[in-house]
C-alpha cells in the first residue's frame, strides 16, 4: 500500500480536566508520545506532524519523532475550537507548502492505546473499499441505550423499555457501537470537501475496550494507568 497520510496529533494545551492532560506522564512516557511512536510506527509512507499552541508540547513531541511545521494558533486553541479547524488548518498548511497526500488521520492524544497494528488495519479497510469516505475507531455502547432517557423525575421510558426486553436477556440485546476516539481517518479530497470525518459512506473499525479508553477525566487517567500496572496494556510494545 503506497498512499501516503498525514498523520495530525491534535495536542492543545491549557486542559481543565486534567491540567497539561497532553503531556501528563503515563507509563513513563508523556500521554501524546503515545499517539506519536504508533503512528510513526505504521506500514504505510507517512508524515506524523504535532499541532499543538504550546512550544513546551512541541519540543516534546520533536524528541518523539514527530514534525513541528508550524505553532496552532491561539483562535484554533480555544475550548471552543473545533476538531475540524484544526485538521484544515493542517491541510491548508500542507497545501500551501505543496505537499501532497491521499489521506488525513486524526490522532488525539486522548486515545494512548491504540496499536499501530491497528492503524493499519483500519487504513487497509478503507483502501479496500473505494466508495468509503473514511474510517473512524468504534467501541460497543455501554450501557445499551434501552437503559438511558433524558433527565427527567421519573424513570418512565427505561420502565417501559426493561418491560419490553426483561424477557429477551442481557445478552440478546442487539450489539450497538459508539465512536472510541481513536482515531478518525479519511480520504484527503473527501475531508477537504466534506469538511467532517462522518459522512453516509463513513466505515466503523471495532476497537476492544482496553484499547479504545479515552482519558477525559482524573478518573480515566487513574484507569489507564492500572491498565498498564497490570499488565493488560504492554507499552514496550510500540516504544
Amino acid at each position: 500500500m503506497k498512499k501516503k497520510i498525514l498523520w495530525l496529533i491534535s495536542a492543545r494545551s491549557g486542559s481543565k480536566s486534567i491540567p497539561n492532560k497532553n503531556i501528563k506522564q503515563l507509563g513513563g512516557h508523556p500521554l501524546l508520545s503515545y499517539r506519536i511512536v504508533s503512528a510513526l510506527n505504521t506500514a504505510i509512507e507517512k508524515e506524523v506532524w504535532l499541532s499543538t499552541d504550546s512550544n513546551e508540547y512541541g519540543l516534546i513531541g520533536q524528541k518523539y519523532g514527530a514534525k513541528l511545521p508550524f505553532l496552532r494558533p491561539k483562535e484554533l486553541s480555544t475550548d471552543n475550537s473545533t476538531s475540524v479547524e484544526v485538521v484544515l488548518h493542517a491541510m491548508q498548511y500542507a497545501i500551501d507548502t505543496a505537499q501532497e497526500f491521499d489521506f488525513i488521520g486524526l490522532l488525539e492524544p486522548t486515545s494512548p492505546f491504540i496499536s499501530s497494528f491497528q492503524l493499519n488495519n483500519a487504513l487497509g479497510k478503507l483502501v479496500s473499499e473505494p466508495n468509503a469516505d473514511s474510517i473512524i475507531a468504534v467501541k460497543e455502547s455501554r450501557p445499551n441505550t434501552i437503559f438511558i432517557q433524558d433527565d427527567s423525575i421519573y424513570l418512565d421510558k427505561i420502565a417501559l423499555e426493561i418491560e419490553n426486553f426483561q424477557s429477551l436477556g442481557r445478552q440478546n440485546f442487539a450489539k450497538q457501537i459508539t465512536p472510541s476516539g481513536g482515531f478518525y481517518i479519511s480520504r484527503w479530497n473527501s475531508f477537504l470537501q466534506n469538511k467532517t470525518f462522518y459522512t453516509k459512506n463513513s466505515l466503523g473499525f471495532f476497537v476492544d475496550e482496553f484499547s479504545g479508553i479515552e482519558i477525559d477525566e482524573p478518573i480515566d487517567f487513574l484507569f489507564a494507568q492500572f491498565l498498564i500496572e497490570k499488565n493488560k496494556i504492554n507499552v514496550d510494545d510500540e516504544f
